[in-house]
């Protein structure tokens, strides 16, 4: 995983508590965490907090890979909530991580001519807040190399004519 950080529009701060002090911890490493149900295994979000499958409150935190496949994705236009009034226009996204999640994202360095379903994603960090150094790293995703795809149509980039 990456943890290279990009110069984006700034994100709102964010508060860490003691819930979410791993997963801020982890990100400041360029690790992103997900919860996994010690019942059962499965691999949920991060902010989960009882398992989908069985139901147990019994999850521990567990690495992801950080790769998963675009779902779906929007660009937004106008700023849901006044903190990201800078940030607009920008790519939100749903991210499926190979480990199964399903994550609500921002997708970042991707034209729309180069995004498709299923595209292969990984995982970047941000740095949040107005003030450089200051804020939580947060987690957003770009295209991987081998999925970014070029203006030309299909036929083009396959070499026939």
């Amino acid at each position: 995983m990456s943890s290279a950080e990009v110069e984006l529009p700034a994100f709102p701060a964010v508060a860490r508590d003691a819930g979410s002090a791993a997963f801020f911890d982890a990100a400041a490493r360029g690790v992103l965490l997900v919860q996994r149900c010690t019942s059962c295994a499965t691999v949920l979000t991060p902010e989960a907090r009882t398992c989908l499958s069985c139901g147990s409150v019994d999850l521990d935190a567990a690495e992801a890979a950080g790769l998963g496949r675009l779902v779906s994705w929007v660009v937004v236009r106008h700023a849901p909530i006044p903190a990201l009034a800078g940030a607009v226009p920008y790519l939100s996204a749903v991210v499926e991580l190979d480990e199964g999640p399903w994550l609500m994202v921002r997708l970042i360095e991707a034209g729309s001519a180069e995004i498709h379903a299923d595209a292969r994603v990984q995982v970047d960090f941000v740095r949040s807040g107005a003030e450089e150094n200051t804020g939580e790293l947060l987690p957003v995703f770009r295209l991987t190399a081998s999925d970014v795809v070029s203006d030309v149509g299909p036929e083009v980039a396959e070499g026939s004519a």
